[in-house]
């Protein structure tokens, strides 16, 4: 999992709170629930990590119905119809919508798999694209957050639909990627099983090791260490490239080509190992933070 980190987030969390105002529903409320929601409306929608817990708290607190909060902030066909987040998620509305955040947010690659591309492509005249909204608190146990900004994460739909679904998030069993960065929590490691590890797959295998426990629990619910075993071949790959590319051969190519082909030598690594060297970048390609943790382990970084 990868940290989402857009250098303007705080104009994307001021625009978000300003437009998403325009599609709550409070009619469905009674007087008195209506009131608080009006009342800490900004204070639930531009809730960070670490406060969702009291926006929820503070709800059942005030003994607001569920299944109003649903009518209200949700919508669909059982709640209301296009209002909230059903409203909000919708292509077809000429204001702003999930389109308009996931360009605002630049989220090229799944932050919680970062195996998979998740561009944003929204086109009148061609089909548009864009990453699913994960709520990390799921809307149906938790609507009054279905449309607060630290609760929508931009993610594959392999992520959000097949792997997390409806699982039970929240920010004391699982880290948040507007929060914390899987990457100081977890390592990808290379284990040696047999001479054969330089040509064939089969002699070595890859492991995931966490040192958090909601870093295990993230490991666990999108099933990385499953899935990243299916890229063996680009592991196999950064071995032979860490001996053919060792540290004489780059400063070679650096003499060569620094100022040229190549503006410093993380440009020329990222190029041997077709993945970004460094921590900040990680979320810019698929498959990086193995790519980085391999070739640190194999001293080809």
């Amino acid at each position: 999992m990868t940290k989402i980190t857009p250098s303007n987030l705080e104009q994307i969390v001021s625009d978000h709170v300003n437009e998403v105002k325009k599609y709550i529903n409070f009619d469905a409320l009674q007087n008195r629930e209506k009131k608080y929601i009006k009342q800490h409306l900004d204070d639930i929608l531009r809730a960070n990590p670490k406060e969702l817990d009291n926006i929820i708290n503070n709800a059942k607190f005030h003994n607001i119905d569920s299944d109003r909060l649903k009518k209200t902030f949700v919508g669909g066909s059982k709640y209301g119809g296009s209002i909230g987040y059903t409203k909000f998620s919708s292509k077809n509305i000429p204001t702003y919508n999930a389109y308009d955040l996931a360009q605002s947010l630049n989220v090229n690659v799944c932050p919680y798999c970062n195996r998979n591309y998740t561009f944003t492509i929204k086109n009148k005249h061609a089909k548009s694209t864009r990453p699913d909204f994960d709520h990390f608190y799921d809307k149906d146990t938790y609507p009054i957050l279905a449309l607060s900004f630290y609760n929508l994460i931009p993610s594959c739909i392999l992520c959000n639909s097949r792997l997390k679904s409806t699982a039970k998030f929240s920010t004391a069993t699982h880290l948040h990627p507007y929060q914390e960065s899987f990457n100081n929590y977890a390592k990808f490691k290379l284990n040696i099983e047999n001479s054969s590890f330089y040509y064939d797959e089969k002699g070595f295998d890859i492991e995931l090791k966490t040192s958090d426990k909601r870093a295990e629990n993230i490991k666990e619910a999108f099933a990385l260490e499953v899935l990243y075993k299916e890229h063996k071949d680009i592991v196999l790959e950064l071995i032979q490239k860490a001996e053919i590319y060792n540290d004489s051969y780059i400063d070679e190519l650096m003499q060569k080509y620094e100022g040229t082909l190549f503006k410093n030598r993380e440009d020329l690594l990222r190029l041997v190992t077709y993945g970004y060297v460094s921590d900040e970048d990680l979320h810019k390609r698929p498959l990086s933070k193995l790519i980085k943790d391999i070739s640190e382990e194999l001293k080809l970084l």
